[in-house]
């Protein structure tokens, strides 16, 4: 009965979410009176936007019931399109196959890139990841030729990885040029792929 009510409770606060992300996807354009003119163009739709909302709460909430301390806590989970990234550090090569099972038993998830690694992190790691993650979004923000909201990042013992998709090759050239000039980074994983081929 208590994992039934925690289920619901669960379920209804994702539906609650994406009713929300719905309408803020909806606004195409933002900007027009401001001094940068900022355009922001959602390549995703409204439906996939909230189909990968669902991937992503589907799969962490089998992580959480599977092994808080070891697999939830210690994945970070990023679905676009579709396509399920993992990144983070576990202490068993089980627990990274265990979320690999997770997210390919997930309805809808066409692709897994599991770049978990095995090992040990530190508080010293996570601040410098955390940096590295804040300072590349910054920079994409105030770049008003990148939308930003098409494109997600997270960072990893210094590994920078970029999902999301880029409009042409310009802005997906302008997006990895941000990454390389962050200080710090000691790799960058691109998973961007263009609007025109996002598909393949």
């Amino acid at each position: 009965m208590k994992n039934f009510l925690k289920n619901k409770i669960f379920y209804f606060f994702i539906v609650v979410f994406s009713s929300w992300f719905l309408t803020s996807c909806s606004q195409i354009i933002i900007g027009g009176a401001t001094s940068t003119s900022m355009i922001i163009v959602q390549e995703r739709s409204s439906k996939q936007a909230a189909i990968d909302i669902l991937i992503k709460a589907k799969i962490e909430e089998a992580m959480f019931s599977n092994d808080y301390d070891k697999l939830f806590s210690k994945v970070r989970v990023i679905v676009y399109e579709s396509r399920v990234l993992l990144v983070g550090t576990v202490t068993e090569q089980e627990i990274k196959a265990k979320a690999d099972q997770i997210s390919w038993n997930t309805k809808n998830v066409k692709e897994v890139a599991n770049y978990i690694t095995i090992g040990k992190n530190d508080l010293i790691d996570y601040v410098k990841d955390t940096r590295i993650s804040l300072e590349l979004r910054a920079k994409l923000l105030t770049d008003k030729e990148v939308s930003e909201v098409n494109f997600s990042v997270t960072t990893e013992n210094r590994v920078l990885y970029l999902v999301g998709i880029a409009q042409n090759n310009k802005e997906l050239n302008k997006v990895i040029s941000h990454a390389s000039n962050i200080a710090g980074v000691k790799k960058i994983v691109n998973l961007i792929k263009l609007k025109d081929l996002k598909n393949e």
